[in-house]
């Protein structure tokens, strides 16, 4: 075998051919470092130590050089600033427990993560079965890790005894919730996108925890003072918004509403800290800030679909951009019921102008009312069969029969420019409105809440690259083709005037 992959020359070139195809499928051409790697490996069979040594380094000169050097050493610093708590003081303790209240799969999620870094969750359901299927989930993931040999038996046990499960059905424990939650830190209500539910829920736990426990609303849309408005002690409710699947997201929003207190900040982080999350500060709007620079990128749809672009052409030219997933599988893996709930929420905001122009919410309520959510329900754009999946041609013909289509030949560069630039563009306003605290959290959240271009380092660090200038000039030119909603922000025009970047 070492003769046939290493000693003869043909081997050797097929061996390299076909690690070079793994490379381009991982990466996309969009990671410089791994070529130069297999270009060392290559260069140093055979040779003298010395020279494959001095190949080695002429190559990390090279990559040292490079924008996605710079990008990733940024996000890489961002990553490690995030590990700080912002609100900690002398006084502020370590985090010990939580509660989940809401064993879906938000809930199990934040339950697992929560236990596996050594923090005792109370898991809390209404049903038994609904906990069971929740412990179930948890249980499912971590033999998944023993499996792969990433985590061994011992562990994984330990790890599920610190979840203790509750529920409200007959003959269920809530006595003994009543004494745990009195050793809460932080409460994490997972129930649905329903106000009056979260009210009912938190209602139901207030008076059993200590004055100083957080109550943490996840939602993703729901006004945090909303929720707040209906607790008793509103100083101690904020929201932190987790990402699906929350085992493997790695963001976490910290939203306080106008009266958060801070040690309810500096308890939400360390948790959220503890968890191995990356978080980042939040202010109060709808959507947030992921949420929010998501929605108008998702509206983009249905006008490229209006120009005649298909389903895969527009996931294969943004996965071909180096975004880790397409829109329409994106939409698919999340659901349509939620990016409903998301868009009709951001349509509902005065404040974003014209920015949500192009959305149409019926075409993803036609696919609720059909049980065509997505993976949820085994169909949506695509087909899911297992692992594969397939276009859904009745969800195509709905889409070219409901649709006014037109000819307009888009390019790929301009499928990826028109979807993007409206991400970026709104992100820069939400940094312009306060929604931020900082560039660097707008280049985290983008890159851990949507997988937005990690060799860029995020929308921040990629316009520093660009130039405030020219990405400004394709905004004006894409506005002048679409719309005023693709027109630049004042903060972008105030750089390009200005010749200032947004990182030192």
């Amino acid at each position: 075998m070492r003769w046939a992959t290493e000693d003869v020359s043909f081997g050797r070139d097929f061996v390299f051919k076909k690690a070079k195809e793994s490379v381009d499928k991982l990466t996309k051409g969009k990671y410089p470092a791994a070529y130069e790697i297999l270009s060392c490996v290559e260069h140093g069979l055979g040779k003298p130590a010395q020279e494959a040594f001095a190949f080695e380094a002429e190559a990390f000169l090279r990559l040292a050089k490079t924008n996605e050097s710079s990008a990733l050493i940024g996000l890489f610093d961002g990553i490690t600033a995030a590990k700080k708590n912002p609100y900690a003081s002398s006084s502020t303790t370590k985090p010990s427990s939580v509660a989940v209240l809401g064993a879906g799969l938000m809930g199990a999620g934040i339950a697992q993560v929560s236990a596996e870094k050594g923090l005792h969750v109370a898991l809390k359901d209404v049903s038994p079965e609904g906990l069971a299927k929740g412990v179930a989930y948890v249980a499912g993931n971590l033999d998944k890790k023993v499996k792969r040999r990433r985590l061994d038996a011992f562990t994984r046990n330990t790890t599920l005894s610190r979840i203790t499960g509750y529920h409200d059905a007959a003959g269920g424990n809530a006595g003994a919730f009543a004494t745990t939650a009195s050793t809460l830190d932080v409460c994490v209500e997972a129930v649905f996108e329903n106000l009056e539910l979260k009210h009912k829920v938190f209602g139901s736990v207030s008076s059993l925890v200590r004055d100083d426990c957080v109550l943490a609303t996840n939602t993703s849309a729901i006004p945090i003072g909303n929720v707040a408005a209906g607790i008793a002690k509103p100083e101690r409710v904020l929201g932190m918004h987790y990402f699906s699947p929350v085992p493997q997201m790695q963001l976490l929003e910290i939203i306080p509403h106008a009266g958060t207190n801070e040690e309810s900040m500096a308890k939400a982080f360390a948790v959220g800290i503890k968890q191995g999350k990356t978080c980042i500060e939040v202010a109060d709007v709808p959507g947030f800030y992921v949420n929010r620079a998501l929605a108008p990128m998702m509206a983009e749809i249905a006008p490229l679909f209006e120009d005649g672009v298909t389903p895969k052409q527009l996931d294969e030219a943004i996965l071909e951009l180096g975004m880790p997933v397409g829109p329409i599988t994106l939409l698919d893996e999340v659901g349509a019921d939620v990016g409903l709930h998301v868009q009709h929420t951001m349509l509902a905001d005065a404040t974003m102008g014209c920015r949500m122009a192009g959305g149409k919410p019926e075409m993803l309520q036609h696919l609720v009312d059909q049980n065509w959510r997505g993976r949820k329900d085994g169909k949506g754009f695509f087909v899911y069969k297992g692992k594969k999946k397939e276009p859904h041609q009745a969800v195509l013909d709905y889409v070219s029969s409901s649709i006014k289509l037109r000819d307009a030949e888009v390019t790929k560069e301009q499928i990826q420019d028109r979807y993007l630039s409206r991400f970026v563009n709104e992100a820069l306003i939400c940094l312009e409105e306060g929604i931020l605290k900082s560039p660097a959290d707008g280049d985290l959240g983008a890159v851990f809440g949507t997988g937005f271009l990690p060799f860029t380092g995020g929308p921040f660090r990629m316009i520093d690259a660009v130039g405030a200038q020219l990405y400004a000039d394709k905004l004006s030119r894409l506005a002048d083709e679409h719309g005023d909603h693709f027109a630049p922000c004042a903060l972008l025009l105030d750089h390009a005037k200005a010749g200032t970047k947004f990182h030192p």
